[in-house]
């Protein structure tokens, strides 16, 4: 199935709170109160501790230029409902802007948020579109 929307924009989310009042946002470096709440997995490439974000079971942060966040990837935990998950998304940000099989996506101008239902779980990644300084 193919479900697009031209005529409704998305606005997509940039942040997320990983922590009471720390948050994560596309296009910004890491604070060093969310730096204090990861674990560095590689060059420009960290993890929340667990625990600190409520919804996802895993959380991973990419930078690129700069040091600023390019990319979030959050894996579920076993159990999580895809369709419950997709009607939230939609409550926050409008129709998606693509849905086909287990993928759908919402995208703007600036960023694209992909939630995915395969046979390893429920995944999904914010990107941000925006154009890099």
């Amino acid at each position: 199935m193919t479900n697009s929307n031209p005529t409704s924009k998305p606005v997509v989310f940039r942040s997320i709170e990983i922590g009471t009042g720390v948050s994560v946002t596309l296009g910004e470096p890491l604070s060093a109160e969310a730096m204090g709440l990861m674990i560095q997995i590689g060059p420009q490439h960290f993890r929340v501790k667990p625990g600190a974000f409520g919804d996802a079971k895993q959380i991973d942060i990419f930078l690129g230029v700069g040091g600023a966040v390019q990319k979030m990837d959050f894996l579920y935990a076993a159990g999580t409902n895809y369709e419950e998950m997709v009607a939230n998304f939609e409550g926050q940000m409008g129709p998606p802007t693509s849905q086909h099989g287990g993928v759908t996506e919402w995208k703007d101008d600036s960023t694209d948020f992909t939630l995915v239902n395969s046979a390893s779980g429920i995944h999904s990644t914010l990107r941000d579109l925006a154009p890099t300084a």
